[in-house]
């Protein structure tokens, strides 16, 4: 219905509702996010959230009048640039690790093969706390990713990496005091 009282053509927030606002624009927003991301797996998650905010955000959006498509388009940019962030900051804590695996690889001493390596170094876990135990061993024995583990676990994925950074910080002290590493 129009509000004809105001004569401004602009639909009365009664009017709307969120499923007929995700049909009529969830196509533009995926193609514009997948633009963006390069990735249309992310785009389809960012929309999502997009979406998400507008239901949290509902009455504000439409009782204020506020231009609905601005507002998702505005809302799907943020929500692509903060998944930018968070895989730039998880794409440089992986090189991270990389690196610290090979400088661990490199330094071991020849006097050890890597099983004996391997035994000293799972004797060692168990220096660590329950959760940095359990994430080491998903992502070491298991090859899981984030994100798989941070499924298992119930938590976010950066709780997954501050984990794994810091029992990877403490075995690796660990193992320098007993001379495994230097």
């Amino acid at each position: 219905m129009m509000d004809q009282a105001q004569g401004n053509g602009k639909p009365e927030p009664d009017d709307l509702n969120l499923e007929g606002v995700m049909e009529q624009y969830q196509s533009a927003l995926l193609r514009y996010a997948t633009r963006v991301l390069n990735n249309q797996t992310a785009a389809q998650d960012v929309v999502q959230e997009a979406f998400i905010r507008l239901h949290a955000n509902w009455n504000e959006v439409t009782g204020r009048g506020m231009g609905l498509k601005g507002w998702l388009f505005r809302t799907t940019h943020n929500a692509s640039v903060d998944y930018i962030r968070k895989e730039s900051r998880r794409r440089l804590l992986h090189q991270r690790q990389a690196s610290q695996a090979e400088r661990f690889a490199s330094t071991h001493e020849p006097r050890q093969n890597q099983s004996e390596q391997h035994a000293l170094v799972l004797r060692y876990l168990n220096i660590l706390k329950p959760k940095e135990r359990e994430v080491l061993v998903l992502r070491l024995q298991e090859g899981m990713s984030y994100k798989e583990i941070a499924a298992v676990i119930q938590r976010s994925e950066g709780y997954v990496g501050t984990l794994i950074h810091t029992a990877t910080k403490k075995l690796r002290q660990r193992l320098r005091q007993v001379g495994v590493v230097s």
